[in-house]
C-alpha cells in the first residue's frame, strides 16, 4: 500500500518494489496520482468521491484528478498501451463519459485573479455596490463554466444551482474584505455600497 500516513522511507521502499516489478498490484490514495512515472499498465480509480472533514460530506474529486491518475497508465517509457477504469455512481456515469470522449474544456481562473478585477472596476466606476457585483460576475466566462462544472470550482454538483447565488456572493464579499483591509475601497455593510480610495485608484492604474 502506497497513502500519505508511511513514513518517507517506507514510501520510497513501496516505490522501489513497484518500479522494479517486485510487487505487481498497488493499492495507493491519490498521494501517487501527480507523482512520478511508474510501470501500470491497468489503474482502477476505485469511486470518484472522498470524505471532506471541513463540510463533513462527500465531495467529487477533480476531473483534472481524474485524468492525472488515469494517465498512471501506459506510460511510454515502460508499456505500449495502458487501460484505465472508473468506478463511478450510475447518475455521473454519463458526465464522467463526456470528459473521457470529449476535448477537456477550457476552465476559468478568475476566482484567483477576482480581488484585482473587482478593484479595477470599481475604481473606474463600474461597480458601486454588492449587486453590481454579483451581476458582473454572471456575465464573465467563469460563471459559465461554474454552471457547467460546478465540482471544478469546488461547488457540490448535486446542490449546485440551490447554492450558486450564495458561493458567489461568499466569492464577492471575501474579495471585498481583502479590498478594504487593503484600504483599496469603503464598503458600507448597511446598503452594500462601494466607494474606490485613492490607495485603490493606484493600483488599479498600475493593474
Amino acid at each position: 500500500m502506497h497513502h500519505a500516513g508511511l513514513t518517507e522511507n517506507d514510501r520510497k521502499i513501496v516505490e522501489h518494489l513497484f518500479v522494479n516489478k517486485r510487487i505487481n498490484i498497488l493499492v495507493t490514495t491519490s498521494t501517487l496520482a501527480w507523482g512520478v512515472n511508474f510501470p501500470a499498465r491497468l489503474v482502477v480509480i476505485k469511486g470518484t468521491e472522498y470524505f471532506d472533514a471541513k463540510v463533513k460530506r462527500y465531495v467529487d474529486i477533480p476531473v483534472s484528478d481524474i485524468l492525472q491518475m488515469m494517465g498512471r497508465a501506459g506510460r511510454p517509457q515502460f508499456d505500449d498501451k495502458g487501460i484505465a477504469c472508473i468506478f463511478v455512481a450510475e447518475e455521473k456515469k454519463n458526465f464522467y463519459k463526456k470528459f473521457l470522449y470529449e476535448p477537456f474544456p477550457v476552465e476559468s481562473s478568475l476566482p484567483e485573479q477576482l480581488v484585482e478585477h473587482l478593484n479595477a472596476e470599481i475604481a473606474a466606476g463600474t461597480l458601486n455596490s454588492i449587486k453590481d457585483c454579483l451581476d458582473y460576475m454572471t456575465w464573465t466566462y467563469f460563471f459559465r463554466r461554474l454552471t457547467k462544472n460546478p465540482s471544478f470550482y469546488n461547488l457540490d454538483s448535486q446542490n449546485a444551482a440551490g447554492m450558486l447565488n450564495d458561493y458567489l456572493m461568499d466569492l464577492i464579499k471575501g474579495c471585498l474584505t481583502k479590498l478594504e483591509k487593503a484600504k483599496c475601497i469603503e464598503f458600507n455593510e448597511d446598503d452594500g455600497t462601494i466607494i474606490s480610495t485613492s490607495y485603490g485608484y493606484m493600483c488599479s492604474f498600475y493593474y
